[in-house]
């Protein structure tokens, strides 16, 4: 009997033991496909890591089948064997997630959309799509054709009788609605933004509420957003624009406004990397795309931040005209970027100067940050990030710390910390951006990277300059903006160029005048401005009676029309009788995000 369970003991050992070397052999063989079909590292360490992991395992594969004898022996080499296995398990796991966020990290989303609403006064005894039937819409034809006949095109396909009154400006436009001389507005959601700003109707959101939608879908493709690529992206400066939209969600919504705008000037020879922060209100001159919907006069002036609305195409084209730089590429990310991927890093360290503090935020009302060092989410990265009320230098100050959250992020990517966080890491990155770089440049830069490990030295440089009131082009009104510093335009020239010449950006001097590091009573904090706003109480939390907090985020699934055919002209004569019921339709007005953006009656 005893002789029977050491036997069957021994079969059992060899299952085990033929189990974990057929892991062990597909493991191996499928990680060295991975890693030679990924095509990221360097043809010496491809072969010098694909080496060492056979000889790895064949060791152990040998050690476990043919010199393990004892139980001792047998059960060491099987934790080895195990521990083997979960290697093999991981580095797939590894390679697989690096490979799918390269695959979409490369191209552009397949579409975009854009979203145009009618909009009623919350008083308004229309309700549904069908109410519409006998009401007067005020349109602003000149400024959105396109958008508005897709809408009116949509109302007339279900019947709504209704007539137009067409407005010349959108300040004109929104006057007629609230002195309710038209019964609602055709509006294209871009335009929220713009309203939301401006001190005369800073309350719109609140005041109105959407009772039909138009959801219209363009096909995206690389000729909308074409790089001006360097030879060689290992050896010659690049500039790359890191473009950062006003809005949470995904990166395929129609064009939102640039909040950030952040030159990358990259030397791979040297190991720099000059970072150019340009205030996102800056009042320069708009390059327009081409497209009847969104061309513009040439000499159209408005702030940086709208050029956004327009595609990252027009914000890149804007900004090399003002600079006169040159931009080879561009990378587009919005806040659910920021807040994802500094989560999935586990948070950054952010060490908080004085003049740097805030005691709350103004974008979420949450307690700000004190002098000192702090550990923090992705939430209170983009809180500070986006922060200027605080502060007496305003969005001077917001670029610098703009630049202070990207340096921390970077810093965290290249810790030790990164192996573990990785896998969400890579998820995150997935849908954090859209590039124009593409795939053969970003692989031939890891590789690099990989083979050469530069000790990169971050340089930074931020554009600053004094506020003022300025015609915009596409409010059709006068703003809040900050104007032009030709200075300092073209001490950003002379630093970028620098870079790109071998030298460090450090050699350039600045004569503006203007502090690159805050002044030591530049917070003056948010308390005073909230509890006036109604926003927070005297004790300094959040009041439950305010209205502002809203949620720029859309349910689109509600029977709207997603197509449109432009070969067709518009007809406003058409009468039909109301057939359209809309009554499941979910009004997004309660979910409304505030967002952080110039109150031009605050001066």
């Amino acid at each position: 009997m005893p002789k029977k369970n050491v036997k069957n003991g021994k079969k059992s050992n060899r299952i085990i033991s033929k189990f974990l070397t057929i892991f062990m052999i597909v493991g191996l063989a499928l990680l060295i496909f991975q890693i030679i079909d990924l095509n990221l590292l360097p043809m010496k360490l491809m072969i010098l890591v694909s080496l060492v992991l056979i000889i790895l395992t064949l060791i152990v594969i040998l050690m476990l089948n043919f010199k393990a004898r004892k139980f001792i022996s047998r059960l060491l080499m099987g934790l080895i064997a195990l521990c083997m296995c979960a290697g093999l398990a991981f580095g797939n796991y590894f390679i697989f997630k690096t490979d799918n966020t390269f695959e979409k990290v490369t191209s552009l989303a397949d579409s975009k959309a854009t979203s145009t609403s009618i909009v009623v006064l919350k008083a308004s005894s229309i309700e549904k799509e069908k109410d519409l039937a006998g009401a007067k819409i005020g349109t602003i034809l000149d400024m959105d054709k396109e958008a508005t006949n897709r809408m009116l095109k949509d109302l007339d396909s279900d019947k709504i009788k209704y007539t137009t009154k067409d407005y010349s400006s959108l300040e004109d436009l929104m006057s007629a609605f609230y002195y309710k001389q038209v019964d609602a507005i055709c509006l294209n959601e871009k335009y929220r933004d713009i309203l939301h700003e401006g001190g005369s109707y800073f309350n719109f959101q609140t005041d109105s509420r959407v009772v039909h939608q138009n959801v219209y879908y363009t096909k995206v493709t690389k000729k909308d957003n074409p790089s001006d690529p360097v030879n060689n992206i290992t050896k010659d400066t690049f500039t790359v624009l890191v473009s950062g939209n006003d809005s949470y969600g995904t990166l395929q919504d129609s064009n939102t406004r640039s909040d950030a705008n952040l030159l990358l000037t990259v030397n791979p020879k040297t190991g720099t990397i000059l970072m150019t922060s340009i205030p996102r209100d800056y009042y320069v001159e708009l390059v327009c795309p081409d497209n009847e919907e969104q061309a513009c006069p040439e000499g159209s002036y408005d702030k940086l931040t709208h050029s956004g609305l327009m595609g990252v195409k027009s914000t890149e084209k804007t900004i090399e005209k003002a600079l006169g730089i040159t931009i080879n590429y561009n990378i587009r990310i919005n806040f659910s970027s920021v807040v994802s991927l500094v989560d999935a890093l586990d948070g950054i360290d952010l060490d908080i100067k004085k003049g740097e503090e805030v005691d709350i935020f103004y974008t979420n009302s949450q307690p700000g940050l004190s002098v000192g060092k702090h550990h923090v989410d992705g939430e209170t990265a983009l809180a500070f990030a986006r922060e200027r009320h605080a502060y007496a230098d305003g969005d001077n100050q917001r670029v610098r710390n703009q630049q202070k959250v990207f340096k921390a992020m970077f810093k965290r990517i290249v810790s030790p910390k990164m192996i573990t966080n990785y896998g969400k890491f890579m998820d995150a990155l997935a849908v954090a951006f859209d590039t124009n770089l593409s795939g053969d440049e970003i692989s031939k830069f890891v590789k690099y990277e990989l083979n050469r490990m530069p000790k990169w030295k971050i340089e930074s440089y931020a554009i600053v300059a004094d506020s003022d009131t300025k015609f915009c082009y596409q409010a059709q009104s006068y703003a809040s903006v900050v104007v032009q510093n030709d200075i300092m335009n073209e001490v950003a020239r002379k630093k970028i160029q620098a870079v790109i010449d071998g030298k460090s950006s450090e050699t350039v001097e600045d004569p503006s005048g203007f502090s690159q590091t805050p002044d030591e009573n530049n917070a003056i904090g948010n308390t005073a401005e909230l509890e006036a706003m109604g926003i927070i109480n005297n004790s300094g939390s959040s009041s439950n009676n305010s209205s502002n907090d809203y949620d720029y985020d859309y349910d689109y699934g509600n029977n709207y029309d997603y197509s449109y055919d432009n070969s067709n002209d518009y007809d406003y004569s058409n009468n039909y009788d109301s057939s359209y019921d809309d009554s499941n339709y979910n009004n997004p007005d309660d979910n409304y995000y505030e967002d952080d953006s110039y109150d031009d009656t605050a001066g």
